[in-house]
């Protein structure tokens, strides 16, 4: 090998999970969906496991505000999705405010504070223009946890 090269008895292909990594864990079945709006800020919202939390905010990010997630710890709920949607059907027009909406799934029973925070991106993490934040509760049953397939015996 050329000078300064890694030598390769040295190297190898990664194949098997790095330290720290785990399986991801099988979400539960969709079991329905809460709506949830700018009237249930600072409230307490009850979920079961499966649900879909559908967050509906009034956004407009061609001023470069946006609604994101502030301090989530993936537990009782998972990150689904985020979209932009325009206010009157169609296309979201430049300058016009539309509807950040923000789907998580209640994966596990129990209480979270959720929060999101709305900002540009490029500006200092405390400057922010609103908040918006809830309690989850989630009843229910835990997702099955996966658990290893068996590997078959070698034939004798």
């Amino acid at each position: 090998p050329p000078p300064g090269s890694p030598d390769p008895a040295k190297t190898a292909e990664i194949t098997g999970p790095l330290p720290g990594d785990e399986e991801p864990r099988p979400l539960p079945p969709v079991a329905g969906t809460v709506e949830i709006t700018a009237k249930d800020n600072n409230r307490v919202v009850a979920a079961k496991v499966g649900d879909l939390l559908r967050i509906t905010l009034e956004s407009n990010p061609s001023t470069g505000y946006n609604w994101e997630l502030r301090g989530f710890d993936f537990g009782v709920a998972v990150f689904h999705g985020s979209e932009l949607k325009a206010r009157s059907g169609g296309n979201v027009l430049f300058g016009a405010p539309g509807d950040t909406i923000m789907t998580l799934q209640a994966v596990e029973p129990g209480k979270q504070n959720i929060e999101l925070v709305y900002r540009r991106p490029w500006e200092a993490p405390d400057q922010i223009a609103g908040r918006f934040a809830f309690t989850l509760e989630v009843a229910g049953t835990p997702a099955p946890q996966s658990s290893p397939s068996p590997v078959p015996s070698p034939a004798p």
